[in-house]
């Protein structure tokens, strides 16, 4: 991993750097020391403080002007964060090896950002995975072109394809997902960062599938990283948070457009997502163990037609994904099409489930499942549904940490149940 020099950094980014104590530190030592303990205090607290405060004072208004204008690191007005939110971005920072994260209130608000800070406004074309999560859709189709953008959705797992569109729209921003929601293509994001930047275009990696346990898209020259960091980082399904990492030199425009938003992260929740980082890479052994065995288990069920889980060898990028990720981990998420299922049956199978939740989230200790077409993609009409693959049968499942055993013993009743 990197180490940053911050010599020239602007002021007020100074707090939301990679925590350089542990830059060379393993992932597990990372997550639970990164950002803890940072400012030179006469002691420190076991468990990072919540201040819960609108607002910081000052001995004198010269200290306070100079916090205002940046001409020393403090804090003013907790919408432009807080110590507590502070932690958790350098903790960010240092998982990632980003030179500078900002944490904000939900993944969505990170995608807005990011998209923002990259140059996605008027007459600008944004060029997005067409089968990126519904709400990134959504807000690429809709929402940016009332700003005046235009959008391009294609696939991004045919590389000629793609190369030959970036090559003629000469697109502002690249927008994707290593792994896509919830159709689980693997996208070769080495091969596409490059092609963007050959025709100049900024590109946001959207890393909440794979998360820094797997991939580092810095490593490979992303500009932005997202998280909805509601997932697998803090990964208990008790707070609603996002965050974007970035190069110093983006930081002042992401910085002035999360505060005139507003959308900045609460130190409550800052303080939980901060907590559930020190599991981090312990779950994620367990994560990627158990979706191994349950996408075997799936795809040797007599009534699964379908299961995209990249380290199956029957995936159609499992090469892609065995060159991209490492040591033969491939995440915690797949997807399964239930032969012949229509509505009634896909809400049979839900109901039977006895461990495995129902829930439209993911990255939960628990496991979650949910069915697309119905959820997380419902504003879709049916040719958009088939345009990226879902059917009334696709369900997407977010593995957790139970036992493996029970798991699929769980799967193979509500199965046989829905028939």
């Amino acid at each position: 991993m990197a180490k940053w020099e911050y010599t020239d950094q602007p002021m007020h980014s100074e707090h939301r750097r990679a925590d350089a104590r542990y830059a060379e530190k393993d992932l597990a030592t990372q997550c639970l020391h990164a950002g803890e303990r940072w400012e030179k205090q006469a002691f420190w607290t076991s468990s990072t403080p919540i201040h819960n405060s609108t607002t910081f004072f000052y001995e004198s208004a010269r200290d306070l002007d100079d916090r205002v204008y940046y001409r020393k690191p403090g804090y003013v007005y907790s919408r432009s964060g807080s110590p507590t939110s502070t932690a958790l971005e350098r903790a960010l920072s240092t998982l990632e090896g980003a030179e500078v994260t900002h944490v904000c209130s939900s993944g969505m608000a990170a995608s807005h950002l990011a998209l923002l800070a990259a140059g996605a406004g008027r007459d600008q074309l944004i060029l997005c995975c067409s089968d990126v999560y519904g709400s990134v859709y959504t807000m690429v189709e809709n929402i940016f072109p009332q700003l005046g953008a235009r959008s391009i959705l294609t696939d991004f797992s045919d590389l000629d394809r793609l190369e030959a569109i970036i090559e003629r729209e000469k697109p502002a921003v690249v927008y994707f997902e290593v792994m896509t929601n919830p159709m689980l293509r693997v996208i070769d994001a080495p091969a596409v960062i490059e092609m963007a930047h050959r025709a100049g275009a900024a590109v946001i990696v959207d890393n909440t599938f794979t998360t820094p346990y797997l991939l580092k898209p810095f490593e490979i020259q992303a500009d932005f990283v997202t998280h909805s960091v509601s997932k697998f980082l803090s990964g208990h399904g008790d707070v609603l948070a996002g965050s974007v990492s970035c190069y110093r030199k983006d930081f002042d425009k992401l910085h002035d457009m999360l505060i005139q938003v507003g959308c900045t992260l609460g130190p409550n929740e800052a303080w939980l997502a901060l907590r559930g980082l020190k599991t981090f890479s312990l779950r994620m052994e367990s994560h990627c163990a158990n979706a191994m065995e349950a996408a075997r288990f799936l795809e040797s069920h007599p009534l699964v037609e379908r299961v995209r889980y990249p380290g199956l060898p029957s995936h159609p990028q499992h090469e892609t994904a065995a060159r991209i990720l490492p040591d033969g981990r491939y995440g915690a998420m797949l997807s399964f099409d239930v032969a012949d299922c229509d509505k009634d049956k896909a809400f049979r199978f839900l109901d039977a489930l006895r461990l495995i939740l129902p829930a439209t989230t993911l990255g939960d200790v628990y496991s979650l499942i949910v069915n697309p077409a119905r959820t997380t993609h419902h504003w879709l009409n049916g040719d958009e549904l088939a345009a990226v693959g879902i059917s009334p049968g696709t369900f997407r499942m977010s593995v957790g940490i139970e036992h493996i055993e029970d798991l699929k013993e769980d799967l193979d009743h509500a199965l046989k149940a829905c028939q």
